[in-house]
């Protein structure tokens, strides 16, 4: 079937909705107990005596200033005495000596002398003259 449509109308398009579908997926836990664990702990006590006999040892540190010269080559070494431990301590110094020798002298001596000298030489001057003319 065919519509005729007159000059002064307007043609309008239909449109026709079609629905879509869509899915959607979950996912999800689910916690399952099949078996259960007790446990258990219990301490006990008991008192024992322990004996036994402690010692203990102090020691006192003294420092004894002996600034005795030592000969090259000989180092003291740690001793016992009774019951006292010695050790000990060497400090090298340096003694620097300084002595002045005159090694030498250096002697100038002004000589004065009088020659006679003659040359031949050009010599240039120039002169100037100025002239006034009155009119």
């Amino acid at each position: 079937m065919t519509k005729k449509i007159a000059p002064h109308e307007k043609v309008t398009e239909q449109h026709e909705a079609i629905p879509l579908a869509e899915e959607q997926a979950e996912v999800s836990t689910q916690r399952v107990v099949d078996r259960r664990i007790r446990i258990s702990r219990s301490t006990t006590t008991a008192e024992k005596l322990l004996e036994t006999e402690l010692w203990h040892e102090e020691v006192k540190i003294e420092h004894i200033e002996k600034n005795e010269p030592v000969e090259a080559g000989y180092f003291p070494e740690v001793r016992q005495e009774g019951d006292v431990l010695i050790v000990p301590v060497i400090e090298e110094q340096v003694e620097i000596i300084r002595h002045y020798i005159l090694k030498e002298e250096v002697h100038i001596h002004k000589l004065k002398k009088s020659e006679q000298f003659q040359q031949k030489v050009t010599l240039r001057s120039q002169e100037i003259e100025i002239n006034k003319e009155d009119t």
